[in-house]
């Protein structure tokens, strides 16, 4: 049941949030970093959350800045950290 709600809550994420979420951490994203984002969002969820996160994350990383990933990754990390025991 877990998974039919964090999958649905997917769904209705939309750019605006990813970007607005960036900003609320200091993560300045441009309009190709949000759409970046959420096409591994909504395509790779269940892999960034269950499964082989490392081979997505990789692959993620080659579109964004050190500077940048660096802070996305620690967020990554700190939330997946705070919700694993719900996941």
């Amino acid at each position: 049941m877990g998974r039919l709600l964090i999958e649905n809550y997917i769904k209705q994420i939309k750019k605006e949030d990813i970007y607005n979420f960036g900003r609320q951490n200091d993560i300045s994203l441009s309009n190709d970093e949000v759409d970046i984002l959420y096409h591994y969002l909504q395509q790779n969820w269940q892999d960034l959350l269950y499964g082989n996160r490392d081979m997505v994350l990789k692959e993620m990383e080659k579109h964004f800045d050190n500077s940048k990933w660096v802070k996305m990754r620690n967020l990554f990390e700190l939330y997946l950290g705070k919700y694993q025991g719900f996941l």
